[in-house]
């Protein structure tokens, strides 16, 4: 999972109540939850390779967290598997938010190697520029974005945030920059706001 779904889904946690967003604390809860839903999900057979491929470790190391011998993983590893659970705990909420927010506009804060390339002036950005933008989705880019987290297709909801970018940020302006194709790189930050 990466920047994008990763902001999506922190907007999702943030319309549920404390209560809803409650999952276990400790590392040996969160590996048998998530073990738990690959389970239901895919059935027994490879569930812990499942897991560990998720959060980029070993199985040996999904068994060390699920046996309790290792309870304190290493800080990326914790946010990833505090991540992957979120994700997956209360799957019938998360899909009422996500259903709510397809009609309605969603702010999106990113920052991220920002290039350019324009057919009409032959422009070009050797290498994109660091930038910061704050932008409001309207819901015919906001629905196909909540989409592509639904289906698992985070190359979509990239396109989507670069043709966005590049078609209501960039060409609004007119003249030339109607020719204008950014390229969106190395993406540092990525938040989304549900508005109500």
């Amino acid at each position: 999972m990466g920047k994008i779904f990763d902001g999506l889904r922190r907007a999702v946690q943030d319309k549920l109540t404390p209560e809803q967003r409650a999952i276990p604390k400790t590392a040996k809860g969160q590996a048998a939850a998530l073990l738990r839903e690959e389970k239901k999900q895919r059935g027994e057979a490879g569930a812990v390779k499942r897991v560990a491929a998720r959060l980029g470790i070993t199985p040996d190391s999904v068994y060390r967290y699920l046996s309790g011998k290792r309870k304190n993983p290493p800080k990326q590893i914790a946010q990833r598997l505090e991540a992957e659970v979120r994700a997956s705990s209360k799957p019938r909420l998360q899909k009422k938010v996500i259903k709510d927010a397809k009609a309605v506009p969603v702010k999106l804060r990113t920052r991220a190697e920002i290039g350019y390339t324009n057919s009409s002036s032959g422009r070009s950005t050797p290498d994109g520029r660091l930038r910061t933008i704050a932008q409001t989705l309207p819901p015919l880019y906001a629905t196909p974005l909540w989409q592509a987290l639904e289906d698992g297709d985070e190359q979509e909801a990239h396109r989507i945030i670069r043709e966005y970018l590049q078609n209501e940020y960039i060409r609004e302006a007119g003249g030339e920059n109607a020719y204008t194709e950014i390229q969106l790189n190395n993406i540092d930050l990525m938040e989304f706001e549900i508005n109500p």
